[in-house]
């Protein structure tokens, strides 16, 4: 009896060191599926870090791809807006205005360069377009800052056969009301705002602004033109600046009369004073036996 319970103790202190050996050499519980294990092999290696930077390039390129499509349907700021439209109108407006023909040289771009050194006028760019029609006989639009197209029509200068002095003389009084801001200001500054420095995209183009933005070009040069305060401003500021070059002045005041005379006598300019009120009032005045 003794004997079995030694035999049985030893088999029992020997079963268990052998037990916890097996249970030991089992796996670990969901050891090769633990994702807490997982990602901190994933820190520990830097794969983390990687995908993130990946990600966050895809995202950027993402995005610089989205701003670059965006950025083509931005509209033109202040700078730039008038050029675009002025360029625009003289393009829909090529069968009325008739500038696309073969143009005379008369010189006067380099002889206007200089007519504005000698009356004090300097950093200006400007460009001439010579037209071949009466429905528009001179005007002036805005391009950019000091920077400015001058539209001249050459049935309208050759009709008075005008000298490249008196030519210019058209252009520098178009010059001062730009300057005044005479024909900007003429323009609804709540269309305006829907057309500069706007953007477009995923919206519906701002159709009805443009073309009404275009539609006011068009009444202002064919139609309703300047307002006799308009025309005052203008005439007695050219008439200051004149003043100190006899020759200068003299030629204005037969522009004027040139004006006058063809305007009254030649149907085709008939509408010059719906334009330009009036040259017979402007030449009262400057006249220097009145003022």
């Amino acid at each position: 009896m003794k004997r079995l319970l030694i035999l049985g103790f030893i088999l029992t202190s020997f079963s268990s060191p052998f037990a916890q050996s097996d249970q030991s050499e089992l796996p670990v519980e969901n050891e090769f599926v633990n994702f807490n294990k997982i990602q901190k092999v994933l820190k520990k290696d830097g794969l983390e870090k990687v995908a993130k930077k990946k990600k966050i390039k895809a995202q950027e390129k993402k995005d610089s791809i989205e701003d670059k499509k965006k950025a083509f349907y931005n509209t033109p700021g202040g700078r730039h807006f008038w050029e675009i439209m002025t360029q625009y109108w003289l393009v829909k407006n090529v069968n009325l205005l008739k500038w696309d023909f073969h143009k005379p040289e008369f010189g006067v771009t380099e002889y206007f360069e200089n007519f504005l050194k000698e009356v004090g006028y300097f950093g200006l760019k400007f460009k001439v377009l010579y037209v071949n029609s009466a429905n528009i006989t001179h005007f002036g639009f805005p391009l950019s800052r000091k920077d400015y197209l001058f539209v001249v029509s050459v049935p309208f200068i050759r009709a008075m056969d005008l000298s490249k002095l008196q030519i210019s003389l058209l252009m520098f009084e178009d010059l001062l009301r730009l300057e005044n801001e005479q024909f900007i200001s003429k323009f609804d500054d709540a269309t305006l705002l829907k057309l500069m420095n706007s953007n477009f995209y995923k919206k519906e183009f701002p159709k009805e602004a443009f073309e009404k933005v275009l539609a006011k070009y068009s009444d202002i040069a064919f139609n309703s033109g300047f307002s006799f305060k308009d025309q005052f401003t203008v005439t007695k500021k050219m008439d200051v600046i004149l003043k100190n070059n006899p020759k200068y002045w003299k030629n204005y005041y037969s522009l004027l009369e040139k004006i006058d005379s063809l305007t009254k006598g030649n149907l085709l300019y008939k509408h010059y004073s719906k334009i330009y009120p009036s040259p017979e009032l402007q030449l009262k005045w400057i006249d220097p036996t009145t003022n």
